[in-house]
């Protein structure tokens, strides 16, 4: 990582750049903006686009009324989406020595030595989070909506800001060496910079082959987990989302070919979380080969952070979470050149606004899943769990 770092700081000194985790490699870029991004229709443009390594960016939580009939809150500070084309990324993995993907000429400068980042220790003043109180009130009015069959999960959130937060880079750095995580990224647009710790991957594309690999159910790394794989409440939580899974995947699957593997249990950190890995095949369409643009279309949002059925969730989230989400809840990848995808869900993120709009404030969100079964002071308290390593990475 301090190799991927100090590269990092220095094409971002220059512009934007992005660095990410993807499973157990590294991956770092610099970015050059494509145009502003007003619709569906633009993202798909341009993520089809020429680039020698492929389009990297991200898109907010809003974003997904672009698609379908998804409820929202008024826009977020941030565009709804950004892209940059990439010609070129480092790619560091264990045990290898370090790639060039993309163009070998414009990624030359990529193998350059550049001072080690040191780090320093948190820089940021006591987190604000939204009230508790209200939050339960929220869990309280989701489960009447359960009761009265409006829906079968949602996914509710609460906004924490921390001001004074300090380099983004370095709180990446301390969370990657106390929870780090597979599906993460650092994304500087030269105006804001966007920080996703994410463990949970929404679209891995492959050829024809699909990969989208839900998580539902947390429990404190201290504790056993067997709860979550026994619990009739967090048995279902997961099902419910994995359904939801295949459904979008089947909008662009080959039929017969979306399955999904036993689920399981899995370390992230601090904590244990319930997950099942779901796979598909990309169909045709009208004598057109279907390809990744169109899987993320299919997919996003995430079904994991809105509930089900999703446009009803949808719904009462707009009425209930007082901010839009921005970022969060809505994904950060990219498309290769090659046809590839990754792009994970934008969990566990946070978004440093920036000198033109607010210099000195970050803004994370942290939910649940509320289901039947569910209970207030529960809920209240996996969002704190969930919070624990972000904001120890920003705060004194």
């Amino acid at each position: 990582m301090a190799k991927a770092a100090a590269l990092f700081a220095a094409l971002r000194s220059r512009g934007p750049a992005f660095i990410a985790t993807c499973g157990d490699e590294i991956l770092v870029g610099a970015l050059a903006p494509t145009k502003p991004l007003y619709s569906w229709a633009d993202f798909a443009q341009v993520s089809r686009g020429p680039a020698a390594f492929g389009t990297v960016g991200y898109l907010a939580y809003e974003a997904g009324a672009w698609l379908d009939d998804l409820s929202t809150k008024p826009a977020p500070p941030v565009p709804l989406a950004w892209l940059g084309t990439c010609e070129a990324a480092l790619v560091l993995s264990p045990g290898r020595p370090a790639e060039i993907r993309g163009d070998a000429d414009a990624g030359k400068d990529l193998l350059a030595i550049y001072p080690e980042i040191p780090v320093d220790t948190p820089s940021g003043s006591t987190a604000v989070w939204s009230p508790a109180a209200d939050y339960r009130d929220g869990v309280s009015e989701v489960l009447r909506h359960l009761r009265a069959g409006d829906c079968y999960q949602v996914n509710l959130a609460r906004t924490v800001d921390v001001t004074d937060p300090g380099d983004p880079l370095q709180v990446w750095l301390r969370l990657h060496a106390s929870n780090p995580a597979r599906r993460a990224m650092l994304l500087d647009t030269g105006a804001f910079t966007v920080l996703s710790n994410s463990p949970e991957l929404l679209l891995g594309v492959r050829g024809t082959s699909l990969l989208s690999v839900p998580i539902k159910g947390t429990r404190p790394g201290h504790r056993r987990p067997n709860a979550l794989l026994h619990s009739p409440k967090e048995r279902a939580e997961l099902t419910m989302i994995v359904d939801l899974v295949r459904a979008d995947l089947g909008r662009v699957a080959k039929p017969g070919s979306v399955r999904a593997d036993p689920r399981r249990v899995g370390r992230v950190g601090h904590l244990w979380h319930a997950m099942q890995r779901v796979y598909a095949q990309l169909d045709t369409r009208d004598g057109r080969q279907l390809d990744a643009v169109d899987a993320l279309a299919a997919l996003f949002p995430a079904g994991s952070v809105t509930g089900a059925p999703k446009l009803r969730a949808s719904a009462i989230i707009e009425a209930l979470e007082p901010a839009p989400r921005g970022v969060y809840c809505g994904s950060m990848g990219w498309f290769g050149a090659d046809g590839s995808a990754y792009w994970n869900v934008a969990i566990r993120t946070m978004t440093f606004l920036g000198p033109k709009l607010r210099p000195d404030l970050a803004r994370l969100h942290v939910g649940a899943g509320i289901v039947w079964g569910s209970e207030p002071a529960r809920e209240c308290l996996e969002t704190e769990w969930k919070a624990q390593k972000m904001l120890a990475a920003l705060c004194r």
